[in-house]
């Protein structure tokens, strides 16, 4: 049973229960207001008619009949429904009461039941005299006035009940109406459909309650985006890594299979082994970037002042002979400058943007890769890695820092390449909290920038 309909039917049951309660005990307040102002008028109309006839009495000529007296006064009062007796001690002296009347003692009043008709009778003993009266009435009218009564007050209340049932019922659907969309916006939210929102307006508990839901379903909506995100994003590296490892573990078993069975020379069985070491080498070097990448983002970096020239110079010095070897051209531009950094990984990410420099200088005429650091505008370091190789796309710049992408990837794989260097130096980046820019034209050549703030404890002397 939903909580409207509980609401609905406690509401109405303890409102009839008061009402018909209520009407109930007016009823009977009026009905019992009504017998005793009765009983107090028999009592007066009782006192009156004693002393007329004790008066009556006592001035009654000398042989003159009580009886006619007595007869006098019940003719006259029974015309008006009031039914008198007298006695004398134990003796009858007159009486109009109906036959099976049970007189009361003297001095007190009751009330007795005689064929449908109910007599409220009273016997008192005159004080001048030895005279008992006896006063009986029917005051069965006040029992139809409160059937009457009653026939008012129950149409009463069974029109107000209805009335009442049929209010409350359209009350309680109007306010709880709102919480009714709240459940249904829920349901939505918990089908997957996190773009839906309750109705906040208004200033009431359901418009509060409807606010910060959304706000929930918000911060839901996005944690859930950005899950989804995270694993697409871990998916897709999982799917590349199966590729990459596919491809040489397929080349060395075939290799391997091809020097075991074949009936080779010398030279071609050579060729086949170094094939195998370099493409064991390359699943070690994505070994290697994996183990970094986690290296990272499981125990942060560890700064420290060092000198930036001397981090350029360190790194054209370790990869002078390889440019050497590519026909390229290395340089180096730098500038008396400290920043504070994690010196291991800032050599890392200066290696590997400047060996992708060097590949992609490959087969171009007087190719030059330069490395170096400037200050920008802002008064903030910036690192920088420039070549004049075949340079990249738009569509491959919005990719390029994704894990296993790469430019040319018959190139890169045919020399080794793991397709993760751009990606750990982008992580090394935000682990520094720096930012990385590339700018590139197909044929005009590449340039990454790192851009190290003055506001990240970064100083130029």
């Amino acid at each position: 049973m939903k909580f409207r309909e509980k609401t609905y039917l406690v509401t109405l049951l303890l409102f009839l229960t008061v009402l018909n309660t209520g009407i109930f005990m007016l009823a009977f307040y009026t009905y019992k207001t009504s017998i005793d102002a009765a009983e107090n008028v028999c009592f007066a109309e009782e006192r009156v008619i004693a002393e007329a006839v004790a008066d009556d009495l006592a001035y009654l000529k000398e042989g003159a009949s009580e009886q006619l007296v007595f007869l006098s006064y019940g003719s006259f009062y029974k015309e008006k429904d009031v039914l008198l007796a007298f006695y004398r001690e134990d003796r009858q002296l007159y009486s109009s009461l109906p036959e099976g009347v049970s007189v009361p003692a003297v001095g007190y009043s009751k009330t007795q039941r005689i064929e449908q008709k109910r007599y409220f009778l009273i016997a008192e003993q005159s004080e001048e005299s030895d005279l008992i009266v006896v006063y009986a009435k029917d005051i069965g009218y006040l029992d139809k006035d409160f059937q009457r009564m009653a026939f008012i007050y129950i149409p009463t209340s069974v029109l107000a009940s209805v009335l009442l049932a049929i209010c409350l019922f359209f009350a309680l659907r109007r306010l709880a109406s709102p919480l009714e969309k709240l459940r249904t916006v829920s349901s939505e939210i918990a089908s997957g459909n996190f773009s839906v929102r309750a109705d906040d307006k208004g200033k009431d508990e359901f418009a509060m309650l409807a606010r910060d839901f959304n706000r929930m379903a918000e911060h839901v909506e996005t944690h859930t985006q950005a899950l989804e995100q995270g694993n697409r994003v871990k998916q897709q590296m999982l799917d590349n890594l199966a590729h990459e490892l596919r491809t040489p573990l397929t080349s060395i078993r075939g290799y391997a299979e091809f020097v075991q069975n074949a009936n080779i020379s010398e030279e071609e069985k050579w060729e086949a082994l170094n094939y195998i070491i370099s493409e064991t080498e390359r699943l070690g070097k994505i070994s290697e970037r994996l183990l970094d990448e986690a290296f990272i983002r499981e125990n942060g970096i560890k700064k420290q002042t060092v000198s930036v020239s001397g981090l350029i110079s360190d790194t054209v010095t370790a990869l002078r002979a390889k440019a050497a070897n590519e026909g390229v051209v290395l340089l180096e531009m730098s500038r008396d400058a400290v920043c504070a950094c994690d010196p291991v990984l800032t050599g890392m990410l200066l290696s590997n943007l400047t060996d992708n420099a060097i590949k992609a200088c490959r087969g171009v005429p007087n190719a030059t890769v330069t490395v170096g650091c400037e200050t920008d505008a802002d008064g903030g370091l910036y690192l920088f890695v420039r070549d004049n190789g075949v340079g990249m796309t738009a569509e491959q710049l919005a990719h390029v820092t994704e894990p296993f992408y790469r430019t040319d990837k018959s190139r890169s794989r045919s020399e080794g390449g793991t397709g993760l260097g751009l990606s750990l130096c982008a992580r090394i980046v935000a682990s520094h909290g720096w930012t990385m820019r590339f700018f590139s034209e197909p044929k005009k050549g590449s340039e990454v920038r790192v851009l190290l703030p003055k506001e990240q404890n970064f100083t130029t002397p």
